[in-house]
């Protein structure tokens, strides 16, 4: 899939990854709805529209714990744009630390952002390309937390490690029609925390999800120092008369 006039939704586009893998959709000719809690993603987009020249982006203010918001994400793309091609999730937290000293809701609260949220996003998106027989990407981002399991936030990791299973059962999908590419990105802190030049790796990697054909189900492991690579666990194969 070229991403020139296809039209992206990215959640937690207001800052950090999320922001840069906006810009990058736009910059490669795309134009995209910044789904975020924090107002400051009207600036993204309004930053975007001035660079460009054109109405490139918009801001939707969305709480990913709430399926509603998750979707109306879906119609600002659609009302604004006239079309849906890309759901990128990004939208993360680590949660409290240290973990077991805090209540039941900010454990709940870092898996419904982390884990459920993403299923959300994936759910909404491919209903809305099997309903509407549109091609569709979708790129989750997680962390190498998924692989390399982090000792202070054992719940941020385990929703990190289900993120990877979620990916690789949504592998079939890519048969359906229209076919549906789900992949996952999963960098290291360092990438997300490194500055601009070491997210720009992991924004490579998630363009190269949504333009790789050969790539369905598939986990990008970004290690520090270390060059990407697919993980090699299992992937969901096709049952006969399957539906979703």
């Amino acid at each position: 899939m070229y991403i020139s006039g296809t039209v992206s939704i990215v959640t937690g586009g207001a800052q950090g990854i999320g922001k840069r893998l906006a810009e990058a959709l736009v910059a490669r000719g795309g134009k995209v709805v910044i789904g975020d809690i924090q107002d400051k993603g009207g600036d993204v987009a309004d930053e975007l529209n001035a660079k460009y020249g054109m109405r490139v982006a918009v801001f939707h203010k969305c709480d990913v714990q709430n399926p509603h918001s998750i979707q109306a994400l879906v119609s600002q793309a659609v009302g604004e744009f006239g079309a849906l091609d890309i759901f990128i999730n990004a939208a993360s937290t680590h949660g409290t630390s240290p973990w077991s000293d805090t209540n039941g809701d900010n454990v709940s609260r870092t898996i419904d952002i982390n884990l459920k949220a993403p299923i959300e996003g994936t759910r909404v998106a491919v209903r809305h390309f099997l309903t509407n027989m549109r091609k569709g990407r979708i790129v989750n981002v997680i962390s190498m937390a998924a692989f390399v399991p982090e000792e202070i936030l054992p719940v941020y990791t385990a929703a990190m490690y289900g993120l990877v299973g979620f990916t690789a059962s949504c592998a079939t999908l890519a048969l359906r029609t229209p076919p549906i590419r789900v992949n996952s990105v999963a960098p290291s802190t360092m990438y997300v925390a490194g500055g601009r030049m070491a997210s720009d790796e992991v924004v490579a990697q998630v363009m190269k999800c949504i333009s790789d054909e050969s790539l369905t189900g598939d986990t990008i492991k970004l290690p520090v120092g270390q060059p990407a690579t697919l993980y090699e666990g299992p992937k969901a194969r096709p049952r006969l008369n399957s539906k979703l």
